[in-house]
């Protein structure tokens, strides 16, 4: 049993609330640390004139990996998060006046401005991508991606997988699927990841299959109950957190933690620190330059980033005919670059989602929630996001979404590459931290070569999705009370 009593946790997103919570389940006093003044980072939501709006994460994947977290804080989750599933995930519709809509499990609905597609062999094809594809993703949620990383694991569990990752996800779903408009359909729901299918490793098509066999879900209320559950876990345990409370720095001595730096606070003793904010923040600016390990600091400064991203968030007082969740429109899957093409000059391909079709609730009655994402300049740096430049793409994105629906406008939001910055502390506005390209072993470590201070959070394998990176935050809490 590790001989640490007292730990400093940076940042209240589920990485962290997850930490917290084993932590001081296990009997450690913990303290954590949010510059905000709420927890919940990039799973948070906000209320704005009665509509609840995503602060990041647009809904739940991989529900059992999160089940798994709540457990190990000591939570039910069936019980104190209730989950509502997508039954409808996404609504395509193609150049050619192809309409693609994904339901509940394997059921894909095509329908074709000329010709049919053959419903038997399109079976055919999920069910070779799911016996392909399956065995990988359930080696990952409930070996792999549990534990640490480590290449022994890997090599001995799933070396026989090895020869799929090779290639694209163009190349991926060009080999399984023989029609162009179900391909493109396809690939735009990895679309989230910033990249087009020709550059997303053949790996993310994962994504498909955990649509396909778990599905998406949202919890009741919205994004922001997880958080909400797992801080009621970590104070139910005796640990305390505070907002509004920036860390300024990490306090090492002899080349071990001794605390944190804290906005407000002065310097707070601490036998251990847990960052969950990005490997770039914590061994670029956190960390003294002399204390900062040379390779991890070097990582930080060479990282490939993700795509930054621009959020325009609508409140309608009108009820808008949205067939799924998320509607696309979208070019064929080798043209799918263009989607990511600024919008200065208008939004060509719309993408848009309606989390009130699952949950009505999120707004007022007879009412509607709307969240965008239209590309922007990924070359600017956060200070240049001004207001007239972000009133200037929201006019722009209203106008390509009115062209669609009748928008009867309550609130909006707009959520800009410096907000994601400085409100939600993403290094340099990036969304996912390190790029989706990043192969997992270029992911900062949980274990660090300061002794008393481990990393968990986005930009830590197992990385993406709120699920994984709440298990992070457990791995980190494990690995601490190991040392």
């Amino acid at each position: 049993m590790t001989s640490i009593q007292s730990v400093g946790i940076i940042g209240g997103g589920v990485a962290g609330l997850a930490a917290g919570g084993l932590l001081a389940r296990r009997g450690l006093k913990v303290h954590l640390f949010e510059a905000n003044g709420k927890i919940g980072g990039c799973c948070a939501t906000t209320d704005v004139g009665g509509y609840t709006f995503n602060d990041g994460a647009l809904y739940l994947a991989l529900p059992t990996m999160l089940d798994r977290v709540f457990a190990q804080v000591g939570l039910d989750r069936p019980s104190v998060l209730p989950l509502r599933k997508i039954t409808a995930p996404q609504t395509t519709v193609l150049p050619n006046g192809d309409k693609v809509t994904f339901g509940d499990g394997l059921r894909v609905t095509v329908e074709k401005r000329q010709g049919t597609v053959n419903e038997a062999v399109l079976r055919q094809e999920l069910n070779a991508m799911m016996q392909r594809w399956a065995p990988v993703l359930h080696l990952l949620t409930e070996d792999i991606l549990v534990h640490p990383l480590s290449f022994g694991r890997v090599l001995a569990r799933g070396w026989r997988h090895l020869p799929k990752f090779g290639g694209t996800v163009a190349d991926e779903l060009q080999r399984l699927f023989s029609d162009d408009s179900v391909r493109a359909a396809l690939a735009g729901v990895l679309l989230y990841t910033g990249l087009p299918p020709a550059r997303q490793p053949a790996m993310a098509v994962l994504g498909l299959v955990t649509l396909f066999s778990d599905g998406f879900f949202l919890p009741e209320g919205g994004m922001g109950q997880i958080p909400a559950a797992l801080s009621r876990a970590m104070l139910a345990h005796g640990g305390e957190i505070h907002t509004q409370a920036r860390v300024h720095r990490i306090v090492v001595r002899e080349g071990r933690v001794a605390g944190l730096e804290v906005a407000g606070r002065g310097e707070v003793a601490l036998d251990a620190v847990i960052s969950t904010v990005s490997g770039m923040l914590t061994f670029g600016a956190l960390l003294d330059e002399a204390d900062a390990p040379r390779q991890l600091k070097r990582m930080a400064q060479e990282a490939p980033l993700s795509h930054s991203a621009f959020s325009v968030q609508l409140g309608l007082r009108n009820r808008i005919d949205a067939p799924s969740h998320s509607h696309c429109f979208l070019p064929p899957m080798a043209q799918q670059a263009e989607v990511f093409t600024p919008c200065d000059d208008g939004v060509k391909w719309l993408v848009y989602d309606a989390p009130t079709v699952t949950l009505p609730e999120l707004a007022p009655a007879g009412g509607s929630v709307i969240e965008m994402y239209p590309p922007v300049r990924r070359d600017l740096p956060v200070e240049a996001w001004s207001d007239p430049r972000k009133a200037a793409i929201l006019a722009r994105a209203v106008e390509a979404l009115g062209r669609v629906h009748p928008l009867d406008i309550a609130v909006q939001r707009v959520v800009s590459p410096k907000e994601f910055s400085n409100d939600l502390n993403l290094y340099r506005g990036a969304v996912y931290g390190l790029s989706p390209e990043v192969a997992p072993w270029k992911h900062f470590p949980q274990r660090t070569p300061i002794r008393g201070l481990y990393q968990a959070g986005q930009t830590t394998y197992p990385g993406y999705s709120v699920a994984r990176s709440a298990t992070s935050g457990i791995l980190a809490a494990e690995a601490l009370m190991a040392d």
